[in-house]
């Protein structure tokens, strides 16, 4: 028999608290778009990402303090 693999869509891709999030994991959460997350990552004092390999990931706390920082 065929195995099925059940992936379940009804989770958001949210990031997940005390590890790092990826651009679609942000643009989730605030409900952007992957443009409007790379503008945000241009501004000056916005986060360093870190890199492993290919993949970019940025500190979700430090990214919410920034965008908090940003409204006041």
């Amino acid at each position: 028999m065929a195995q099925i693999a059940n992936r379940n869509t009804d989770v958001p891709n949210l990031p997940i608290p005390g590890a790092r999030a990826t651009a679609a994991q942000f643009c989730t959460k605030y409900q952007i778009s992957r443009t409007t997350f790379w503008r945000w990552s241009k501004e000056p004092g916005f986060p360093a990402p870190m890199r492993f390999g290919r993949s970019v990931r940025w500190d979700a706390e430090a990214v919410d303090a920034f965008l908090t920082q940003m409204e006041a």
